[in-house]
């Protein structure tokens, strides 16, 4: 068999489908298609498919949760996976080994429940813990480097391989998995040092930590949090953007939050395209760039092609 009868079979094994709307797959519900594409439920299956895709020479993508990320209306070449790996041991008393595709959320009540702390900021972001460890994810003064230890990852020639957490040079919402060298790295699984902790203050820290999220973030499909915050300037991005007067601005189905400048909002799932968001924040970084001197750096991914054109 050719390399390219093999991914068909291992597609086909895995009911892999073709011209999937990627639209369902993302928190902002817009982008386009995918050629094909493929929930991925195991750590065994993510390996095999992802050496096996790279091995045919056929584009590969992979999709976490869907939060922060824009893909484009002309959708995604190739194979496009959707880590939904969500296995979790415990490797001593306070080290846990963690599957990429666990969201932050579950992972953080249930490390909890388990009597360890150390994740409680973590309840309250929507994605995945693989998705978010290229931006370095965190919230209310904590983030994933406070917790890392090791990641495992398949590189671009398919081998499983293994970094320390001091190798990534993770920094605010950056690192080498986003910006550098190890980009084209798919990270497999995360160890993460915590420690033994009360479950019921950690599980009263959670609570207040999802309330705060309830009354700060928007409800409804959004980019999330849509641009980093300035590092030399004391207000946030989300300041910013509502001193510029920006709340309530749109661009088709695109509209800035009233209750939190920094998210973008979709007010029509079914005549929004990814083209509405794109312009928003180009107006938004050219209004904040003019009003105040300081160009906003986009906190989210944005990935695909654009639409073919009529």
């Amino acid at each position: 068999m050719t390399r390219n009868q093999i991914l068909q079979a291992l597609l086909q094994e895995h009911n892999a489908r073709r011209s999937e709307p990627l639209s369902r797959h993302t928190f902002v519900q817009v982008g386009g298609a995918a050629d094909w594409f493929v929930n991925v439920r195991n750590a065994d299956a993510l390996f095999d498919l992802v050496r096996t895709v790279r091995c045919s020479g056929t584009p590969l993508t992979l999709l976490g949760a869907g939060s922060n990320v824009l893909i484009r209306d002309g959708g995604i070449r190739g194979v496009v996976l959707k880590n939904e790996t969500r296995g979790c041991r415990r490797l001593d008393d306070d080290r846990i080994e963690v599957e990429s595709g666990i969201r932050f959320a579950a992972l953080a009540r249930s490390t909890a429940r388990a009597g360890l702390s150390g994740l409680e900021w973590a309840a309250g972001i929507p994605g995945a813990v693989g998705g978010g460890l290229p931006t370095n994810a965190g919230a209310y003064g904590s983030d994933l480097s406070d917790v890392l230890v090791a990641v495992r990852a398949i590189d671009q020639s398919g081998t499983l391989v293994q970094f320390e957490a001091a190798d990534l040079e993770l920094g605010y919402r950056t690192s080498r998995l986003r910006d550098g060298d190890l980009s084209d790295h798919i990270v497999t699984s995360l160890t993460l040092q915590l420690r033994e902790g009360d479950v019921f203050a950690s599980l009263a820290e959670i609570d207040r930590v999802e309330s705060l999220r309830k009354a700060n973030a928007p409800s409804g499909p959004s980019l999330g949090s849509t641009f980093k915050n300035p590092p030399d300037d004391p207000r946030s991005a989300g300041q910013l953007i509502d001193q510029a007067g920006l709340k309530g601005a749109s661009v088709g189905a695109a509209c800035v939050s009233q209750l939190h400048a920094n998210y973008i909002l979709n007010t029509d799932v079914a005549g929004a395209c990814a083209s509405d968001f794109l312009a928003l924040i180009a107006q938004v970084r050219e209004t904040v760039e003019t009003r105040f001197g300081i160009t906003l750096e986009p906190e989210i991914a944005v990935t695909g092609e654009e639409a073919a054109s009529d």
